[in-house]
């Protein structure tokens, strides 16, 4: 906070000031207690924090929480002198490149409420990484970031709501979704795309699996099954507005993950593959990571070990 204050402080123009907040932002978790790990931060136990919470649980003779110790904590001068010779070395980079310069453009804006809005058949080329199925509440992982841009309590709520459905404390969007199609004159296109949902009969089978498996008690919270819902409906309408924004012969690059639920897996790369084929792109290839991802240690002692893939989806309209 001494270093923001400088910052603040300093006879530099706002583009400046920016740059040196942002730095700061960039080295929080270098120089902090926490280290972000999946859907939550970790916390050292060298931090007030976990004493704390030690302290309480020996009170009532309960055993400490598993203890985690970061490798590493760099104090702000050396994080942020490293943090700069990096920008420095882009910058120099950059100037000395023959390439042509490029443009861009930061929307500050939900997907959902910004595609719609864009011009049609715009763009060569999409490379995305959506947040994936898998319950990360990026509000969470990122909360240390967020409470040094001062966002509130409140904010952070309304905040988790907007991003794309991929935690169990998702709200359904569908009406959301129905009213902005109807804003926008639109309705016929979001009727095309809740009926390719409805008639899809992987997801349906897959939603219904998690339904039954819920039933049996398997499933550890019901918000599991909405989330794989929402999630599967809004990357719809995402992809939809994909194929409108790009021009005729553009590729789309798509890095995903495939979940699994109760034993239950998830094909997520196929079906929103099929999906996007629906909507009128035409697959070009699934190209699987090297590396396979790992279950949770209660599933596999449940159901046990099975791969899961990483992908990166590549479809061309």
């Amino acid at each position: 906070m001494w270093y923001h204050e400088q910052f603040e402080a300093l006879h530099v123009d706002a583009r400046h000031r920016e740059l040196l907040r942002f730095i700061l932002l960039t080295v929080l978790e270098d120089i902090s207690f926490t280290s972000k790990d999946g859907q939550f931060l970790r916390w050292d136990s060298r931090s007030e924090k976990v004493k704390l919470r030690n302290t309480r649980r020996r009170a009532v003779g309960r055993p400490p929480t598993k203890l985690f110790k970061k490798p590493r904590i760099v104090d702000v001068k050396t994080a942020v002198i490293r943090a700069l010779d990096l920008i420095i070395g882009d910058v120099s980079l950059n100037q000395e490149s023959s390439l042509k310069k490029g443009k861009q453009q930061l929307i500050i804006d939900s997907v959902l409420d910004s595609l719609p809005l864009q011009d049609e058949s715009q763009f060569d080329a999409v490379i995305t990484s959506p947040p994936y199925c898998n319950r990360y509440d990026y509000t969470r992982t990122y909360a240390l970031e967020l409470a040094f841009l001062g966002v509130s309590n409140k904010e952070v709520l309304d905040l988790r709501q907007k991003l794309l459905s991929c935690t169990v404390e998702n709200r359904p969007k569908l009406m959301q979704l129905e009213d902005n199609y109807k804003n926008v004159a639109r309705l016929s296109d979001y009727e095309f795309v809740k009926t390719i949902l409805d008639e899809h009969q992987a997801l349906q089978e897959t939603v219904e699996a998690l339904r039954v498996r819920s039933r049996l008690r398997e499933v550890n919270n019901r918000g599991v099954i909405s989330m794989v819902q929402g999630y599967f409906t809004e990357l719809a309408f995402v992809i939809l507005e994909l194929f409108n924004v790009c021009k005729k012969g553009a590729l789309v690059a798509i890095v995903n993950d495939n979940v699994r639920y109760s034993g239950e897996i998830v094909p997520v790369d196929l079906i929103l593959t099929d999906i996007a084929a629906r909507i009128g792109f035409t697959p070009q290839r699934i190209d699987v990571l090297p590396q396979r991802k790992g279950n949770s240690s209660q599933q596999m002692g449940k159901y046990g070990r099975e791969a899961l893939r990483k992908s990166i989806l590549i479809w061309k309209k």
